[in-house]
């Protein structure tokens, strides 16, 4: 076992039982996580960080996969909400990231991926993979907005028939939570628009055309037409609610399927 291994399990264990701390926090019925849970945090973004580079950046080769892609997602949400926690209060969208970023982070321990020579790691590849999985990060805390924000509505729907929930009572509004929500796709949007222009130049740069016709390019341009509809439909239709996070769905999954299923399939089969 590994020095990097070692940090992978410690950052992992720090994020769960920091995200079992807040989401257990946030059913209580004050609703309110203690700012200390922030040291543990901070302590397992280090680690992760310092894990994910000495496991991907190797002297022979770079090592890459879907569970790398999903390790440095997580990464970067969590980064991302740390710092969004900093600015206002801790919260329980931040607990579910971190609890699904303690199984991130081990994943590359159990799918190390596959070795890329280093001279095809170009700089504006490198700046292509960081966007791409900027992109993933935000559509990540997207998806769990989505997913809080389908059990507000729930939630309000069936308000006489269920009990009180303090987690969701812990969260914003649902017409603020909406509000978030369509500028964190917004944001994912443009990052996932960069993503396919700096694709293309990197491939003209290695295989002197600009658009390769494979599996994982054409999933991403199908995934960023249907967030430009759902953005399209927000600004233009006034869409809301079920509609919206319909088309979201339908844009995440594609988004998925175009590299973390399709490298998952490639490297398992």
């Amino acid at each position: 076992m590994t020095s990097l291994t070692i940090c992978s399990g410690i950052a992992a264990l720090l994020y769960l039982a920091a995200g079992m701390a807040i989401v257990g926090a946030m059913k209580q019925k004050a609703g309110k996580a203690s700012s200390l849970i922030r040291w543990p945090v901070l302590l397992g973004l280090i680690l992760h960080g310092y894990a994910v580079e000495g496991e991907m950046f190797r002297p022979d080769a770079v090592h890459f996969g879907f569970a790398f892609a999903l390790s440095v997602t997580f990464f970067f949400a969590v980064i991302a909400l740390f710092i969004e926690t900093i600015i206002h209060r801790l919260h329980g969208q931040f607990g579910i990231i971190l609890i699904a970023a303690a199984f991130g982070t081990i994943l590359p321990v159990i799918f190390p991926g596959n070795p890329i020579p280093a001279q095809e790691w170009t700089v504006l590849f490198r700046w292509h993979l960081l966007l791409a999985l900027a992109a993933y990060s935000f559509m990540t805390i997207a998806l769990v907005q989505a997913v809080l924000m389908g059990l507000q509505n729930r939630q309000l729907k069936a308000a006489a028939t269920t009990s009180e929930n303090n987690f969701l009572d812990s969260l914003p509004g649902l017409v603020v939570m909406e509000r978030i929500f369509f500028r964190i796709v917004a944001v994912g949007f443009v990052c996932l628009t960069l993503v396919l222009l700096t694709g293309s130049f990197a491939t003209h740069e290695m295989k002197g055309t600009w658009l390769l016709m494979d599996h994982k390019t054409l999933l991403t341009w199908i995934a960023w037409v249907i967030f430009g509809l759902l953005l399209g439909g927000r600004r233009f239709a006034g869409w809301r609610a079920k509609t919206a996070l319909n088309w979201f769905w339908a844009g995440f999954a594609v988004l998925v399927i175009a590299y973390v299923g399709y490298s998952f399939i490639r490297e398992i089969f």
